[in-house]
Parts: structure tokens; sequence; C-alpha cells
């Protein structure tokens, strides 16, 4: 039997992916459980140039659930990510617990020291509303590892507990 996940416990900030596919590490942790980032990177490098060949990015912040507006926050973060080149192919919502959560997905090329990559991103963004935060975790993959990496990152982005 392969395990492909373990399970990733922050409880600085309360987060908690159940299902994390094995292959992330994390690099970097800022803030508390108000605001902050983590970023956990793939062990396997592409090639210099690139990196890793995935980074996953988990970012909260508190909001007042009074003056909150979820499909706005998804438009904002679909013209975020727009802005720097990023086209979205794919929108989905679904459940997590009782939470709505939105998954989208994109891709883009990238040219980064004479060469051409093409990156393809998932995103999934959700308001917990016990805690009143809003969670975005954001995923980059490099092209051509994309469908190898995406069963296991929706799984991942489908077992988090934020509180």
């Amino acid at each position: 039997m392969e395990y492909n996940y373990y399970i990733y416990n922050k409880p600085e900030c309360g987060v908690i992916i159940n299902k994390m596919p094995i292959w992330y590490k994390e690099v970097e942790y800022t803030g508390d459980e108000i605001k902050g980032s983590i970023t956990l990177d793939t062990q396997n490098e592409y090639d210099e140039i690139w990196g890793p060949e995935s980074k996953m990015e988990i970012n909260w912040e508190k909001k007042d659930r009074m003056n909150f507006f979820y499909y706005k926050e998804v438009q904002i973060s679909i013209d975020m990510y727009n802005a720097i080149g990023i086209v979205v192919t794919e929108k989905n919502k679904d459940w997590l617990r009782s939470h709505e959560i939105t998954f989208w997905s994109g891709h883009r090329n990238k040219m980064i020291r004479k060469r051409f990559y093409t990156e393809k991103v998932m995103h999934c963004i959700f308001y917990c509303d016990i805690n009143e935060r809003l969670i975005n975790v954001h995923t980059s993959i490099i092209g051509d590892k994309y469908e190898n990496f995406k069963p296991f990152i929706l799984k991942s982005f489908n077992s988090i507990e934020c509180h």
C-alpha cells in the first residue's frame, strides 16, 4: 500500500489539511489567526529556472460577516489573477462541510529568462462563518505535470478544516 497524503496541521493559525499530498513541504509561514499565509513547495524541481514543479499558497484574512459578499470576493480573486494573464477556463461551486466553496482553474504562458513555460493553476476560495475568515488556496503547476497533480490537489482542497 502506498501512502500519498499526510495531515498538515498548523495550530498557530487554525488550519488543517487532512489530505495534503506528500510532495508538498512548508517553505514559509507568516501571520496569525486573523491574517496570514502559508507557502508550500514540492520537493522535485522541474528545472533550474522554473523551480519546484508546483507551489501552493494558503491565505486567510478576517472579514466582518455583516459587510461580506461571497460572490464579490470570488470575482475579485478571479480578476486579480486575470490581471497577471491567467485565463480562467473552469469554475465550479460545491460545499465543504457547511461552507460554500468555489473552485476555479486556468492557465497562462509565462516567459522566464528567454524560456516559455505553461503554468496551470487551481484555486479555491471559501468563507468560514464560525471564525469569520476568508480563505484562499492557490496552486500553480508546471503545465506538463498538471494532470498528475490535479486529483491530489482537489482532494486536499476538499479536506481543509478551518476551525
